[in-house]
């Protein structure tokens, strides 16, 4: 359910940005960082913790209004493990993003979904139901005249009974995020 609400979001802001005025915006990699998250909700005994290296491809597209908000969107990419008490493991993403910033603010608001593979379905007592995860997260942000940035994120994960049938455990994962990066 949270999975389909950013996604609808998502949508509404793409539909809003088109009507906007489109410019190019130059494509490449243009952030790299690290973040570390902590389980947001206690649906098992355990506590599941996310540490991960990531970055950041920008696309060749923005929508900016007379204002000068603008939308761009970029591709992430992260590498990173899983940790409970008992067990650590891989767990890959990548997907699609939206960012929105205000020209001479070093605030920015991002919301992305993702698709996650993990190298185990079990961490702990937990059974996450497959090793094909889906994501979405809404995260906010500050960037620093230097290029640094410190941000904040809530994330969501899970099978969503997608591929899987509705008797396929689907406990999901929230956590909450915080990262550093650099900003080319």
């Amino acid at each position: 359910m949270r999975v389909l609400l950013i996604e609808m979001i998502l949508i509404l802001f793409i539909g809003s940005a088109s009507s906007a005025m489109a410019q190019s915006a130059e494509a490449g990699w243009n952030e790299a960082g690290v973040r570390i998250g902590i389980q947001a909700n206690n649906k098992s005994s355990e506590y599941i913790h996310q540490y991960d290296a990531f970055a950041v491809y920008g696309l060749p597209w923005e929508w900016h209004n007379s204002s000068w908000w603008r939308v761009t969107p970029n591709v992430n990419f992260s590498l990173g493990v899983l940790s409970s008490a008992k067990e650590t493991g891989f767990i890959g993403s990548v997907g699609p993003a939206l960012v929105l910033n205000s020209q001479g603010s070093g605030w920015t608001a991002d919301l992305g979904i993702n698709a996650n593979v993990m190298n185990r379905r079990h961490f702990g007592n937990r059974d996450f139901g497959s090793i094909l995860q889906f994501g979405a997260y809404a995260g906010i942000n500050y960037r620093f005249n230097n290029g640094l940035k410190i941000g904040y994120r809530l994330q969501h994960i899970s099978n969503g009974h997608i591929f899987y049938p509705n008797g396929t455990p689907n406990p999901g994962l929230d956590t909450h995020i915080i990262g550093t990066s650099y900003v080319f």
